[in-house]
């Protein structure tokens, strides 16, 4: 076999066959022109090494291993990791503090193809972008991986340079939590805890959000200090919520906010926010400042701003967020965050939580980010992407969410949070981190290629199948276009919903019956079929026999089996419920006539 026969373009398909072959498409495939190329292993033997530098990184040692890994994977060869400069051929590993934290370049010189990184994660982002992008392998999910398979590898990479423009890419679904997943896919979710040695993450150590009963825990101070928590319009103390604009609530947080750092020097990020519910302090301070700056923020500024300056000296790398929601949402009059303050924006009520097939530009929260955007360098976005009602609902929003992504960038977001099921299994879940988690790190990508890439080389030969399902719910966009523009309950939508059409569930069974069959005698995609299917049998199950007729206790068995396999334990936000809800199903049931 010649060199030229396996590179990379035409070795990324080299694990399909047939019709998978022919129509996967590596939608990662860099822009440009190869810069030259490197025989890496030939008939089956070595002709590189992976080079480090004399005292490498924990984070370089980790991007030579992971690359050697690989590499032997495709080709069954072991390529030697050394930290003496090589005389032949190599693949040289270092980081480059003018890559910033997670960036990464890739050329070619003199033999060499040399993989450049951030002092974080970028030089394992550059491994990963070589194996993905320019050699067509895929980390879809942590149990499906799919790489070329040659003994002969001749690496043709097109050069580049490459920093994101997002700190936070999180895909917040509980599929996307596991951190090997994360850090092969290039998020940096708060909930997927890649080790300091391996880049980290995005650290929040225990003060995610809604903290302010954390900060100053209202049964340990009110007896003492009823001062402290929000005074109410009618003159008593309540405990939703802290007084911010309080110098002792204000000393108390600095307090804790350092002693967290002092225990958790790996945090990057403490949210100091209120309490999830729309109450507020009316003591005469609290109305003064909210009364003269026109929203509640800068009464939450007032105590995050002073939180933020204590603790800028000693950790200039620690941000403070607080979030622009509800009451806090708008932005004050003259009061701004400190450099070091991130402001979290939720698209609530003024954004997908009401409208969740409408574009965030089309929503009053795009005047909003523009606002905040105008107003202040670190913009961090709360979007939310799922059912939290109906986990597995059939939900036609990977276009919005892709759309959103690029607003929110455009609009200087520096993180972007998209809530979806992050309790276990939800509607294309893992479709959708998988591609959010690509469209985070370079937004110029094209959702609808990196649908059709997972899909091909997620599904194999059921691919067409599950592309007429995808073809399928964009219809319900063209065609229910009013329903979907103001649904009912919004994002909470119900499963009576009148875009959920007889004709949409036929079709949609039929799909899946033929993706089954197309996936019969493979068991790990037959597995993967049947969890796609989940969102329509649960369509089913949740509109009962008078919408499914005599076929419903099949539907909600064979419900059942699935969900039981895949660990679905809630179908809301919530605490479990699929016990419950099953139980509901099944009382729809028949009696079994006597003697049976």
């Amino acid at each position: 076999m010649s060199k030229l026969a396996v590179l990379c373009s035409v070795m990324a398909i080299c694990w399909f066959s047939g019709t998978v072959e022919a129509e996967w498409q590596n939608a990662l495939q860099p822009k440009g022109k190869p810069c030259g190329q490197l025989t890496v292993v030939e008939s089956s033997q070595p002709q590189t090494v992976i080079q480090l530098p004399r005292r490498p990184t924990p984070q370089e040692v980790k991007a030579a291993s992971d690359l050697q890994h690989w590499i032997q994977e495709i080709t069954g060869a072991t390529l030697e990791i050394t930290n003496a400069k090589s005389t032949g051929n190599s693949i040289v590993l270092h980081t480059r503090s003018s890559l910033a934290d997670e960036g990464y370049s890739i050329s070619l010189a003199r033999g060499h193809l040399i993989l450049s990184g951030g002092k974080t994660r970028g030089i394992i982002n550059a491994v990963y972008a070589l194996l993905e992008e320019d050699l067509g392998c895929r980390f879809y999910t942590d149990e499906s991986i799919r790489l070329p398979k040659t003994n002969t590898l001749v690496i043709a990479p097109v050069e580049r340079r490459y920093l994101p423009q997002l700190r936070l890419r999180d895909p917040y679904y509980a599929c996307a939590f596991d951190p090997v997943w994360s850090l092969r896919n290039r998020s940096n979710a708060p909930d997927a805890a890649v080790p300091e040695s391996e880049g980290g993450h995005m650290n929040y150590d225990g003060m995610f959000v809604h903290t302010a009963a954390q900060i100053v825990p209202p049964d340990k101070y009110l007896a003492e200090h009823p001062e402290y928590v929000a005074l109410r319009e009618d003159g008593t103390r309540s405990t939703a919520q802290l007084c911010s604009t309080d110098p002792g609530v204000v000393k108390l947080a600095i307090a804790y906010v350092r002693q967290v750092l002092k225990d958790h020097p790996e945090a990057t990020i403490l949210s100091v926010s209120k309490n999830d519910n729309g109450e507020v302090c009316h003591c005469e301070r609290c109305l003064k400042l909210r009364e003269a700056e026109g929203s509640d923020m800068a009464n939450q500024l007032f105590l995050v701003n002073q939180v933020a300056k204590a603790i800028e000296r000693d950790y200039p790398h620690v941000l403070i967020d607080t979030l622009a929601y509800g009451k806090t949402i708008q932005v004050p009059k003259t009061a701004r965050p400190r450099k070091n303050v991130a402001i979290r924006l939720c698209s609530d009520k003024v954004g997908s939580w009401a409208h969740p097939f409408t574009r965030a530009e089309q929503c009053a929260v795009g005047k909003i980010a523009a606002q905040w955007s105008a107003t202040h360098c670190r913009l961090y976005i709360w979007d939310y992407t799922v059912n939290f009602s109906h986990y597995l609902a059939p939900m036609p929003n990977l276009d919005v969410m892709a759309a959103n992504i690029r607003f929110w960038i455009k609009n200087g977001a520096e993180g972007v949070m998209l809530q979806g099921g992050y309790q276990g299994p939800a509607e294309r879940d893992q479709l959708k981190s998988w591609v959010t988690s690509k469209i985070m790190w370079d937004p110029t990508r094209d959702e609808k290629a990196l649908a059709q890439d997972f899909i091909w080389g997620h599904y194999g030969k059921a691919a067409p199948a599950l592309l007429d399902y995808e073809t399928l719910l964009a219809r319900l966009e063209t065609e229910h276009a009013s329903e979907l523009a103001t649904p009912t309950r919004g994002i909470r939508y119900p499963m009576d919903s009148p875009f959920f059409t007889e004709a949409f569930v036929n079709s949609a069974t039929q799909i899946f019956a033929r993706a089954t069959a197309l996936a019969a005698g493979d068991e790990t995609l037959t597995r993967r079929v049947e969890r796609a299917e989940l969102p329509i049998l649960y369509l089913q199950c949740a509109r009962g026999p008078q919408s499914v007729g005599s076929n419903y206790p099949q539907v909600v068995k064979e419900f059942e089996r699935i969900s039981r396999r895949e660990d679905v334990l809630r179908l809301r936000e919530g605490g479990p419920d699929f016990e419950t809800k099953l139980a509901s199903y099944k009382s729809h049931f028949p009696e079994p006539v006597l003697g049976q």
